[in-house]
């Protein structure tokens, strides 16, 4: 008990100070301001929703997700999103305290990375039980965890992999035994399905500390005891990631079909802006790296190089691997490869967990060696408040940076001075260290949570708004039949989060097929094409049978529209029409629009002839200005605050009015300097004709329909003739589909949809989904379970 009880005690206390931080700053679930930011928000507490219903048998299943965007793999958003071993909890929750579960999922995964450290310092060298607290608190608090990571809960998966990576391969090194490698990689395993991509940075992370291990070790050690130690290592690293086959290959095969972002060119900062990241309470989410470890584990940090008591082979290697590793942040291709050669488009340094962890380890190292001389207590000190005194203006620097600093110095000097006083007084001094570091991490949480928040927005927790459209969207309910589109009141996610099944989806791992094509049928767009916005469009709605559409907050929309599955001519019709109207005519299967020529009267009207009484639409997805809607005033159509038009942000569709008894359409528009428009930007739709097109499309008794999981199975009425059956969803890879129970064949492709060909007297047709790479993963885990038998029965035969 004596030896293990500070890692639980790190773990609790860096929970804590979460917790803690919540309360002063009044954040939920403790006050009325939401802490729902950005990602949290849009993403992650709708994607623990919708995986919430998958766990109790609501929809779906982890192969596929037939509420979002007419249908979506779900595979790769688990991975990316809600794969953490913690995400349990939700289940254990209504679901309307979803954002309560994600809270809680926070608070575990800073005490689990707390505790982990705090274990594997103890276990990497032996030292006194609260200063390893102090230094497990230190970093599952760091600046990172709280800055960038605590609104992507995903991210903290990675804070934790790091230290426990770290901690098996140390016993690895120590104690060349099987049951350590079987263990390693079940672990690592399991690591690798929290996140992705963290655990990879972790991992690269682990790498640095097993390579410094050796080369700091004793030069007593061979070093083909080291090289052989390191080997064991890796191979169960190796062995851990091939049994995560079945996830990681169907996960890199969907960010590989992902919808791609526009290359960035890695950019460094300043290094009085880089080092001021050093300081606690500073903040810089997005821009600059998260390294702060708290102001004594800085000091101790800085003290290796200084302090004669720990070997001098040790000093150089462990400063050489911190400061290595802190310029590979500012190195544009060591930025690659920390980020996998994906450099990302938001949050350069996401990696900056990694720098924080070694500072801890590199502070310990000195701490548990003993620090008895002056140079290594006054050279930190000196070197902190030069960087204290450049850095008071620097951007990141917050009030609560101003006020911890100086007060942490005295304390850790004070504690230093009365290192050997009486046991008493030691004692006394060390709890009101472990206090003051307490007070400073909360405080700088406070501090960075406050400055954020100005910065980015946040999404309100679940509430009676919630509740009440949830209710309308069930009422609707008329899956698998019809679709019940439940908008986007609260989130751009909200078919995950409110329940439904429209086309609103906003993830990394959208495939670029299915972003494209809503593109193409006149969607708008944002964040590059990864969230889709809804034109609220009548043929789009016919195309993809929403038959009930909530309708700002508390109402609701019914319209007439074929079912979910069409039975259609074996020969596809294609229009002729430009632009989204054509691609609606083809996917619909009618000529239902009117695209007139366009001409512009004095560069602010544009005018074309069309039936009376039909609907103007205008799309022009890169038009930067406003158009004028009858009924609604100036619109503005895409604005010019939006980071370069037609690749960070599209609009959708538009509908601006009716074409006059005089046959005229005109559009009123306000040009900006950004202003570009399409050849043909209005369409005309008449409405008689959609009707007839939807008669057309809906027989008197439509196929049965059953949806479950990841595939669906529709019962038809035979017909003599052959024919083609159109599901409404965007074809994607990984379909197949089987007609009569027969052999099964990739689908058709109908203008974007999943078509499956019929001959005559065809009566079921059945279409599964598999991710793309899961046959290869599942081949590559039993080869690895195979030859991890295999040892193991040599290793016991030579035994």
């Amino acid at each position: 008990m004596t030896r293990h009880w500070p890692a639980p005690v790190a773990a609790l206390a860096a929970g804590l100070t979460f917790v803690l931080s919540g309360i002063l700053r009044h954040t939920y679930p403790f006050g009325n301001l939401p802490r729902s930011t950005n990602d949290l928000g849009q993403q992650i507490v709708p994607m623990y929703a919708h995986y919430r219903d998958v766990l109790t048998g609501h929809g779906g299943d982890l192969f596929f997700n037939w509420s979002s965007g007419f249908g979506v793999p779900f595979l790769g958003d688990f991975m990316a999103y809600v794969g953490s071993p913690l995400s349990w909890i939700t289940v254990l929750m209504p679901r309307d305290r979803v954002d309560l579960a994600l809270f809680l999922v926070d608070v575990l995964a800073i005490g689990l990375a707390a505790g982990a450290m705090t274990a594997y310092l103890r276990y990497l060298r032996p030292g006194p039980a609260w200063p390893a607290v102090i230094a497990g608190v230190s970093y599952g608090a760091c600046g990172w965890a709280i800055d960038d990571a605590a609104y992507m809960s995903v991210w903290l998966n990675g804070l934790v992999a790091f230290p426990v990576i770290c901690l098996l391969c140390e016993w690895i090194l120590r104690r060349r035994s099987a049951l350590s490698l079987l263990v390693t990689s079940l672990v690592v395993a399991l690591l690798w399905t929290s996140h992705f991509y963290t655990v990879y940075m972790a991992m690269i992370g682990a790498a640095l500390v097993v390579v410094a291990r050796l080369l700091a070790d004793d030069a007593t050690v061979s070093w083909r005891h080291r090289l052989t130690g390191a080997l064991r290592c890796f191979v169960a690293v190796g062995l851990g990631t091939g049994l995560a086959a079945p996830l990681l290959l169907p996960t890199f095969e969907a960010v590989r079909a992902a919808r791609p972002s526009p290359d960035m060119v890695f950019q460094p900062v300043l290094p009085l802006t880089f080092l001021a990241r050093l300081l606690p309470g500073s903040e810089g989410v997005g821009t600059t790296p998260g390294l702060t470890v708290g102001t004594v584990m800085l000091l101790l940090a800085i003290s290796l190089p200084f302090n004669r008591l720990v070997p001098a082979r040790e000093r150089i290697v462990w400063t050489a691997t911190v400061v290595l590793t802190m310029l590979s942040l500012q190195i544009r291709i060591t930025h690659e490869i920390w980020h996998g050669f994906d450099a990302p488009n938001g949050s350069p340094y996401r990696q900056a967990f990694v720098v924080a962890g070694l500072l801890v380890i590199v502070g310990w190292i000195s701490w548990s060696a003993g620090i008895r001389t002056v140079l290594p207590v006054a050279a930190p000190i000196g070197a902190v408040l030069v960087l204290y005194g450049l850095s008071w203006d620097v951007r990141s620097t917050t009030r609560a940076t101003h006020l911890v600093v100086p007060v942490l110095i005295v304390v850790a000097l004070g504690a230093w001075f009365l290192s050997r006083s009486p046991r008493w007084v030691r004692r006394g001094a060390a709890a009101v260290l472990v206090a003051a570091v307490f007070v400073e991490v909360a405080l700088s949480s406070v501090a960075i949570d406050e400055r954020r928040s100005k910065i980015l927005s946040a999404k309100a927790p679940w509430g009676a708004e919630h509740t009440a459209l949830r209710s309308l969207v069930t009422s609707a309910a008329d899956w698998p039949t019809y679709r019940t589109a439940p908008g986007a009141e609260q989130t751009v996610n909200d078919p995950m989060l409110i329940g439904g099944q429209g086309p609103q989806y906003y993830s990394s791992t959208i495939p670029d097929r299915v972003s494209q094509q809503l593109l193409d049928l006149g969607f708008g767009y944002s964040s590059y094409g990864r969230a889709v916005v809804d034109p609220r469009n009548p043929v789009v709605d016919a195309i993809f049978a929403i038959r009930s559409r909530a309708v700002g907050r508390l109402s609701l929309e019914r319209y007439d529209v074929p079912p979910l599955v069409t039975v259609r001519p074996a020969a596809a019709w294609s229009s002729s029409d430009p632009g989204p109207f054509g691609a609606q005519e083809s996917a619909l299967g009618a000529d239902v629009y009117t695209v007139p020529r366009v001409r512009t009267e004095k560069g602010q009207v544009l005018l074309a002839s069309c039936a009376p009484g039909s609907e103007i639409w205008f799309a022009a997805p890169e038009f930067v200005g406003s158009v004028l809607v009858a009924g609604r005033g100036w619109v503005v159509n895409l604005s010019a605050k939006v980071k370069s038009p037609g690749v960070y942000a599209g609009a959708p569709m538009l509908r601006v009015g009716a074409v006059g008894a005089d046959g005229v359409a005109a559009v009123p528009i306000r040009l900006s300097p950004r202003a570009t428009l399409p050849p043909s930007p209005i369409g005309c739709l008449d409405r008689s004709r959609l009707a007839t097109a939807v008669h057309t499309l809906t027989p008197p008794s439509p196929p049965a329909v059953d949806v479950s999981g990841h595939a669906i199975h529709i019962r038809l009425h035979p017909s003599d003739t052959s024919a083609s059956l159109v599901i409404a969803t965007i074809r994607i890879e990984g379909w197949r589909c089987s007609v009569d129970n027969g052999p099964a064949h990739t689908p058709d492709n109908r203008a974007g949809l999943l078509a499956v060909p019929l001959q005559a007297g065809a009566s079921t047709v059945s279409c599964t989904y598999h991710p793309p790479g899961l046959s290869q993963g599942l081949a590559v885990a039993a080869l690895v379970m195979l030859l991890t038998g295999a040892g193991l029965v040599l290793v016991r035969r030579a035994r």
